[in-house]
């Protein structure tokens, strides 16, 4: 008798979990009507759809849409988007309008704070008033696809929906521009960059500041403005952006004489944080006047990178600084901001942020300077931020212009009217010409190069306008029968004349001079061979350490120096001279910058791999050599010699993939309670994988959480131009967003292998690789499902 409680818990137990069980395969199977095909061909009858349209789908999920209309190119993308990756974009248009807190309740309420207060939403608002007539009309008609697809499956349109158990929303136009407003903000890092700066300033002091950032005396007099110290590093419920952290991107593309078939080719592959679906949906879209393939963004129309019938194109981050921080001068109310001796008054928004199972709504107050919206207020600290962002038309504009052109001069012009983002653009046309051109516009600055925040109240600092597109660096043809696009400095590399050059934000330039040596090797280029470059791990910036190092390494000898020195410089996951490398180079960081870190209460270590190899070359002061919290004044020997010794005492060593690995985690891991128990199927990893964020194959991490890789290429994309059916276009996971689809993470496996598959275009090669078939007529009718072939 007295286990009789114990029986009645464990029955109760195993009562629960039976209904968990019956629950979740009721979900699956109810769902699973909203899927794609996978292997069948079907028709469906649409509300909405303006014709006939025929959606091929090809083994990895991937549809190639032909339509006798553009009118139902964009429909039937809408409607695709909607059918495969709602729940995605469902979420990146709640991220920008800062409703994530109405699905989520209080976890998501600091992201709305950020995403109301950088006014992305007004902004998407402001821009849908600049639209033309035809781009309005296909943004209508992308939305009413994706309507189509909510008013046909309701809230089993996605597992996540029905779990969190908030009916889907209509599509709008400014939805489609709010995701590209997200998306836009996403590569701008120049607000971070510049708080992490004012910190390091106000905490190091000017000399050591300006030494660790390698200004010259000029340089730090122009570009240091009169602002007083800011000393509140970057905070997570702040609409600052954090510092870039070294992601960023590749393109490149080579000239005909460079070519085995004559033609020229493209690779392109952005980087962009690691996330699970990934950012990027493959779609073919053929019609009258459009015939473009590649890379798409859930809730936006068009491909962003791809290629049409005539030409194909890949982007980079251009680093241009796009963003610039004001501090401002305001009075004891906080109601006015002092500019040029007068008090103006700071315009007030209040924002009414929704949170679920919260009564009442949380009322945010916007203020928004002469500048642009106040990002910060606290403490005395009052920044606003000044973004090209926030002016010209949509991104939507350049995506649909390039979707027509047919020549690299027709995918450029699509960008002339646009004042961000700043990307560098690399095309090839069937003519044979090839293209270099950065895009987005410049801001004109009255003072200072927009390194630091500057004195908002002082117009003298403020911007004056934007240089125009023609004014940025361009290149038609190539010397070296190539163009390189690797978020490097173009202009301290030699790539274009000082005279073009603008502020910017840059990476190393290690992928690009890797990617430079590879393609100079040779003159007999093909999409394989390109691809298996996308894939390089080695380590111009390893090798050019350990160069430095390798005197040290001489003189203290040992195991580990031994093996460094013996290292070929490739980031394998499967090598532990790699693993070794990595280890010692973090160590070695700590030991450089560590103590000042802690001595000066910054945020971060500010001493990376490259301000390492700056000290080991004498362009940084020795005394970084010297260890505050000791005793007497450590040597570089010293310092180096330690590292060297306890890594030497420990004995393991383990791969670098062991060490490095990528975990693709689905959004509602977070959520309590059954984001754990939905994290072990809907997410996937970690895996082990090579490289760093200097190889060409980048996989970043951050400095505050080492190895565990945070950014990674989205897509790989490499194409012949001409001969399209030959087109490469990998994804690091799969194409669907749904959990329980075949094409969920079926990508997965050649991802990690390096390789990436055909994307058809001809539509003879389409059919052929064909393995379902969906068509969308106008109507009610029922859909009607027969298998492929029958």
């Amino acid at each position: 008798m007295a286990r009789r409680p114990w029986f009645v818990m464990l029955a109760a137990l195993a009562v629960l979990l039976l209904a968990a069980i019956l629950s979740f395969a009721f979900l699956r199977a109810r769902v699973a009507s909203s899927r794609l095909p996978e292997r069948a061909r079907t028709t469906e009858s649409v509300v909405g759809c303006p014709g006939v349209v025929d959606v091929i789908l090809d083994d990895r999920g991937v549809p190639h849409v032909f339509s006798g209309s553009d009118s139902g190119l964009w429909f039937a993308q809408g409607y695709l988007h909607a059918r495969d990756r709602f729940f995605q974009m469902d979420l990146a248009r709640r991220s920008a309008n800062g409703r994530v807190a109405e699905l989520l309740g209080e976890a998501g309420l600091a992201g709305d704070r950020r995403s109301r207060s950088l006014r992305l939403a007004a902004s998407a608002r402001r821009q849908a008033a600049l639209l033309t007539a035809e781009e309005r009309r296909v943004l209508d008609l992308y939305a009413a696809g994706v309507n189509a697809a909510i008013d046909r499956f309701g809230s089993w349109i996605a597992p996540e929906v029905w779990l969190l158990g908030v009916p889907p929303e209509r599509w709008s136009v400014e939805d489609s521009l709010a995701v590209a407003m997200m998306l836009q903000m996403d590569m701008s890092w120049a607000m971070g960059e510049e708080l992490q700066r004012a910190v390091q300033l106000a905490r190091l002091g000017r000399e050591r500041a300006v030494d660790l950032w390698g200004w010259s005396p000029e340089e730090a007099r122009a570009w240091i403005p009169p602002v007083e110290g800011i000393t509140h590093p970057f905070r997570d419920h702040e609409p600052i952006t954090a510092p870039m952290d070294d992601a960023g991107s590749n393109s490149w593309v080579v000239s005909p004489e460079r070519s085995a078939s004559g033609m020229p080719l493209l690779a392109s592959e952005p980087h962009f944080a690691v996330q699970m679906p990934g950012i990027v949906y493959a779609v073919q879209l053929s019609g009258p006047r459009h015939s473009v393939s590649g890379a798409s963004i859930a809730g936006i129309p068009g491909v962003i990178v791809g290629h049409t019938e005539g030409v194909a194109w890949g982007l980079a981050f251009a680093m241009m600084d796009d963003q610039d921080l004001f501090r401002l001068t305001v009075d004891d109310l906080g109601g006015r901001e002092l500019v040029d001796g007068q008090w103006q008054p700071l315009r007030t928004v209040t924002e009414n942020i929704v949170v679920r199972w919260q009564t009442d709504p949380v009322l945010l107050k916007v203020r928004i300077s002469v500048h642009g919206p106040v990002v910060r207020e606290q403490r005395g600290e009052v920044l606003a931020l000044a973004w090209t962002g926030y002016q010209g038309p949509s991104l939507v504009r350049a995506i649909l212009g390039m979707n027509r052109a047919v020549t690299v001069d027709g995918v450029a012009a699509a960008w002339t009217a646009l004042t961000g983002p700043s990307m560098s653009l690399v095309a090839a046309d069937t003519s044979g010409e090839i293209l270099h051109q950065v895009v987005g516009r410049a801001p004109i600055r009255g003072r200072g190069a927009g390194r630091l925040p500057a004195p908002g109240f002082d117009t003298s600092w403020a911007w004056k306008g934007f240089r125009p597109m023609a004014a940025n660096p361009r290149r038609v043809g190539a010397p070296e029968g190539f163009e390189i696009a690797a978020n490097h400095d173009l202009f301290g590399e030699g790539v274009f004349p000082s005279e073009q050059a603008f502020p910017g934000e840059f990476a190393p330039p290690w992928r690009a001079r890797r990617i430079r040596q590879v393609l100079a090797s040779r003159s007999d280029w093909t999409v394989d061979g390109l691809l298996e470059l996308q894939t390089d791990l080695t380590s111009v910036q390893a090798i050019s350490l350990l160069k430095q190092l390798r005197a040290d390494l001489e003189a203290r000898g040992g195991s580990v120096a031994r093996e460094l020195m013996a290292w070929d410089g490739s980031l394998d996951a499967d090598s532990t001279a790699a693993g070794l490398y990595a280890r010692f180079m973090v160590a070695l960081q700590q030991a450089v910058g560590g103590d000042e870190t802690a001595a000066r209460s910054l945020p971060s270590n500010p001493v990376g791999p490259d301000e390492v190899l700056r000290l080991l070359v004498g362009g940084l002061d020795e005394r970084w050599w010297d260890d505050l919290n000791r005793e007497g004044r450590q040597t570089r020997g010293e310092i180096i010699g330690e590292v060297l010794a306890e890594l030497d005492h420990d004995s393991a060593r383990r791969p670098w993939g062991e060490l490095h690995t990528v975990r693709f985690e689905h959004p509602v891991a977070s959520l309590a309670l059954v984001g754990g128990l939905l994290s072990r199927t809907w997410s996937r990893g970690p895996f082990p994988v090579g490289g760093d964020s200097s190889t060409v194959n980048a996989h970043s991490w951050s400095r505050g959480q080492p190895f565990t890789v945070t950014a990674a290429p989205a897509m790989r994309f490499v194409a012949e131009v001409g001969n399209w059916d030959a087109t490469l276009l990998g994804l690091p996971v799969g194409q669907s967003g749904r959990p329980w689809s075949g094409h969920y993470a079926d990508q997965l496996p050649i991802w990690l292998r390096g390789g990436a598959a055909a994307m058809p275009f001809s539509r003879e090669a389409v059919d052929q690789a064909a393995k379902a078939v969906l068509r969308l007529v106008p109507g009610r009718a029922d859909p009607q499902v027969e298998r492929l072939g029958q």
